[in-house]
């Protein structure tokens, strides 16, 4: 592993201060998004509370260890027009269309949020909320080679490793057609994520530490560009480590389509993936599996000590175009709450509620009064179709006898 291999520990240390010095160099990343019309110019911060929601609890641990984030980011018009031309619907055949009949560029400002729920300590968590977009925003392609050779030297399950989504760029650039030096979006955030991991595990300040991650890019494909909660056209890429959540609520019927795929290690993919290895998993008393006898996570940045058996930062990554108006809402949640609710529950929480940050609060109220404990991160994120929900509170009744059950015994409750 990365610490255990003396004669690399010199360029481990280069590895980590470079990167650190890179990003202290770095412009700082912007909170807002500026867009221009005939009519002027707007300025949008996305630290504003009446635009996007968060709440936060600690539950009754100790401490907290999630973390999330919220930046602008700068991504290069090619980029953003490669990843998408790779993306097959009808929403993205409308906008391919729009955009060859225009000679307006896409927009290059894309919307980044993101949440991390840590375990062991909230050194990793904090490390990928303060660093995984700076990341994201300047990964080259001629990173690949060295990263790709940096994690098979973990050895163990990794000794294989092609690179998966950057194998076409891991023995370097040169050959290369100029169109095809450029990253596609799921390039980007596969390099991003695994970079994250190395610099992690060579920093001897981070020991028994871990994070999973949830990320989502989001940007107008409005031409000229609109914000994204107004847009008539949007990208959204999901990357995506471990059990934390993304949830798109539709606007028509108010039902939840779901972004993210639980990495554990009894889930079909996560399953067939480590048959291989053929050792690590273990069924609690309660049921439960673990990988390694100890994480309920297959795939992560950070447990240094599990890298050789399988539990990787390689992300799930995928783009879909979205009509805007068919959509009310991105929601963000650590597993503190999608292992207390279900998904349908927490769309139908936030109906009818008009301000982001209360329905985040909402949230996390219900799932603190139905006995949730752990860490818990609520991010919401209006879409076109915000406060035009239809369909029916499907879950209604379930909510109400939960809280009738959990009379006088939530975590809430225990605190006052």
């Amino acid at each position: 592993m990365l610490r255990g291999c003396r004669p690399c520990c010199e360029a481990q240390s280069w590895l980590v201060a470079s990167r650190r010095s890179a990003a202290r160099q770095r412009r700082q990343l912007s909170d807002a998004q500026e867009f221009r019309s005939d009519k002027g110019s707007l300025k949008l911060s996305l630290k504003s509370a009446h635009l996007i929601g968060i709440a936060q609890s600690r539950g009754e641990r100790p401490y907290q260890e999630d973390a999330y984030s919220v930046k602008s980011l700068d991504l290069s018009t090619a980029e953003l027009q490669r990843t998408l031309k790779r993306t097959e619907n009808s929403s993205a055949a409308a906008w391919k269309g729009k955009a060859k009949a225009s000679s307006e560029p896409t927009t290059e400002q894309v919307a980044y949020f993101a949440v991390f729920d840590g375990h062991g300590t909230d050194q990793v968590s904090h490390y990928l909320r303060d660093h995984l977009h700076e990341l994201l925003e300047t990964a080259k392609a001629s990173d690949v080679p060295a990263a790709v050779e940096t994690y098979k030297k973990v050895g163990g399950y990794l000794r294989r490793f092609k690179g998966g989504l950057l194998e076409r760029l891991a023995q370097g650039t040169d050959g290369l057609e100029e169109p095809e030096r450029v990253l596609a979006l799921d390039e980007r955030a596969t390099l991003a994520f695994i970079q994250a991991d190395e610099t992690v595990m060579a920093d001897e300040e981070i020991t028994d530490s871990g994070s999973v991650a949830t990320a989502v890019l989001l940007h107008s494909l409005d031409i000229p560009a609109t914000p994204f909660f107004g847009a008539s056209l949007l990208a959204l890429t999901t990357a995506h480590v471990g059990d934390t959540r993304a949830l798109l609520t539709s606007t028509k019927t108010g039902r939840i389509t779901v972004l993210t795929e639980n990495h554990h290690p009894d889930s079909r993919v996560e399953a067939e993936r480590l048959r291989r290895i053929g050792t690590g998993l273990v069924t609690d008393s309660f049921g439960e599996s673990r990988w390694g006898g100890a994480l309920a996570n297959t795939r992560g940045i950070g447990d240094e000590k599990f890298k050789r058996l399988g539990v990787v930062a390689e992300p799930d990554v995928t783009t879909r175009v979205l009509k805007g108006e068919e959509w009310s809402s991105l929601i963000l949640l650590s597993d503190g709450i999608s292992g207390v609710i279900s998904d349908q529950e927490t769309a139908d929480l936030i109906r009818g509620i008009s301000d982001p940050t209360k329905a985040a609060q909402a949230i996390v109220n219900f799932v603190e009064e139905v006995g949730g404990e752990d860490n818990m991160t609520a991010i919401v994120v209006p879409l076109p179709g915000w406060r035009k929900v239809g369909g029916s509170d499907s879950t209604a009744s379930r909510r109400e006898f939960r809280l009738r059950q959990n009379v006088g015994q939530s975590a809430r409750a225990r605190r006052m």
